[in-house]
């Protein structure tokens, strides 16, 4: 059943996003993994956005999160959970 489950997610991520988007996320999980010591499974948004809400957040992730929500409003906070 868990197979079935993760296969039906893959078809549907492939469906969702294309080959070029899906690189760039899954270099931004690197990169979350490399630079903050964070899951393989979030996305670099993602985790400073569980830092703030946890009051944990430095002056460089907060930066980080300003500087992105110049590109999307509230960007940290809609990247919850990726």
């Amino acid at each position: 059943m868990e197979k079935e489950l993760l296969e039906l997610k893959f078809k549907r991520d492939i469906a969702k996003r294309g080959r070029v988007t899906r690189t760039l996320l899954a270099f931004d999980q690197l990169c979350n993994v490399i630079f903050w010591n964070g899951s393989q499974d979030q996305t670099i948004s993602s985790h400073i956005n569980t830092r703030q809400t946890e009051g944990r957040a430095n002056w460089f992730d907060n930066l980080v999160c300003k500087v992105l929500n110049k590109i999307e409003s509230s960007h940290c906070f809609k990247a919850r959970g990726e």
